[in-house]
């Protein structure tokens, strides 16, 4: 014969569990980026392989390995063109743009020394001395660093593969992978766990698409704007401000930063402007892409589905940063999306008020009438009244036809009733029932009507 688990052995071994695997979260969260990136990237193209598998008729797992081949054809063709480009702009912003800058803020400096004293005990050779001390140290750090940096790279490499053979595994199974997780609960909360799932993925979803879609808004707009202003290593700031966006309420801001700061110090300027004027020009137009992505790109493609008050915004910022390092920046904000709105379903049910239907059960057709109500009223709890004389014993059958229908509706049925024999079926069909003595109901008299 099987042995059961009693309610408090289940318990038991249900939060024994739990707490296992928080540890085991704990210990390992350093080796979950990779997996965190696949849910990103699931989160991103699992729509789109669907569709695709949708209207071809293909299976998914052939549609998610085209689709995965195609991408990473294209990527390939972006890194090919641009990464030449980007390492040359890199190069030039170390070999002209700071030595530049440097030769201006010495020229400055020099030039307030004639008039300040203050200024004048400020030593421009010191200060250069300094600069070409930490590049010194920063080349010798890079020669210490080069054996760790080595194994660095093997561990990417491996990092990579798992994070490839998971994106490829969630975007193919990941729907399994949730109807899994269903079937592990009851399933007297399966249509709860559907609607609270339909939010987190709506929310997740539209925020990672929409993100990914604002970079390249962002970057190719920017571009634009950068290459028609003449500006210098448009295409690395560009490429850097839609990044930036990622980082909610600090990136847009630095994005401007970097670009107003290459217009200022730059060696020419067009349209005959002076420095300074295109360093406004490019504030400008950095503040008005900026209001023009709040008004229409954010509502439009990630829609309002973040509500986060600002000072929420920043304290998550913080802590995701402290947690996950550059990961946390991008996942602080949908997180606290998540949190808020499985914070807001429990906190609905916790605060709930419990509602009892009350049903007058006077004769056995009365239980097909209730049964019948079943369907509309899943998860209720529901009370019979039964009235004396309304059962007999030739009515047992109906009883237990009503606790299945109770039961296949997960309704939380009890009875209450002065006739002993209507008791005592209800009580064998499973019904929690009390009897009330007779002196309480006359014999012969009916329950008040039900209000």
């Amino acid at each position: 014969m099987e042995v059961t688990l009693s309610p408090r052995a289940r318990a038991t071994v249900v939060w024994i569990g739990v707490a296992v695997g928080l540890l085991i979260f704990f210990l390992a969260w350093n080796a979950l980026a990779p997996f965190i990136w696949a849910v990103i990237t699931a989160y991103l193209f699992h729509p789109i392989v669907a569709f695709i598998q949708r209207k071809t008729r293909l299976p998914k797992q052939l549609v998610a390995l085209w689709f995965f081949l195609l991408l990473g054809l294209l990527l390939a063709i972006f890194f090919i063109n641009v990464i030449p480009l980007l390492a040359v702009q890199i190069e030039q912003v170390q070999q002209q743009l700071i030595p530049n800058v440097i030769n201006d803020i010495d020229s400055w400096v020099e030039e307030r020394a004639r008039y300040d004293q203050r200024f004048a005990a400020i030593d421009p050779q010191f200060i250069q001395a300094r600069i070409d001390a930490l590049g010194q140290q920063a080349a010798e750090l890079i020669g210490a660093e080069a054996v760790p940096l080595l194994l660095e790279t093997f561990s990417f490499a491996i990092h990579l593969f798992i994070y490839l053979f998971s994106s490829f595994y969630l975007v193919v199974y990941g729907p399994r992978f949730l109807q899994f997780l269903r079937d592990a609960i009851n399933r007297r909360y399966h249509s709860e766990y559907d609607r609270l799932m339909t939010d987190v993925n709506r929310t997740l979803g539209a925020y990672l698409r929409g993100q990914a879609i604002l970079v390249i808004i962002m970057s190719s707009a920017s571009y634009v704007a950068l290459r028609i202003l003449d500006i210098d290593y448009a295409l690395s700031v560009a490429i850097a401000t839609g990044f930036l966006e990622l980082i909610p309420l600090i990136g847009p801001w630095s994005a401007g930063a970097i670009a107003v700061t290459i217009a200022l110090f730059q060696p020419t300027a067009p349209f005959d402007w002076s420095n300074t004027t295109l360093a406004v020009v490019i504030g400008f137009i950095y503040f008005a892409l900026r209001q023009l992505e709040d008004a229409f790109v954010i509502p439009l493609v990630i829609g309002r589905f973040v509500h986060l008050n600002p000072f929420v915004v920043l304290f998550v910022l913080v802590i995701g940063t402290s947690v996950l390092g550059p990961l946390g920046l991008i996942l602080s904000v949908p997180v606290a999306a998540v949190l808020k709105i499985v914070g807001s379903f429990f906190h609905a049910k916790i605060m709930a008020s419990a509602v009892r239907h009350i049903e007058q059960v006077r004769s056995a057709p009365d239980l097909v009438r209730v049964a019948s109500s079943f369907k509309d009223r899943r998860n209720a709890a529901i009370v019979l009244m039964i009235e004396p004389g309304a059962l007999d014993w030739s009515n047992l059958e109906a009883v237990q036809r009503l606790v299945a229908e109770a039961e296949a509706h997960f309704i939380d049925l009890s009875a209450v009733t002065p006739d002993g024999v209507a008791g005592t079926l209800a009580t064998a069909a499973g019904i929690p029932t009390a009897t009330l003595p007779m002196g309480v109901v006359a014999a012969g008299s009916r329950l008040p009507a039900a209000t």
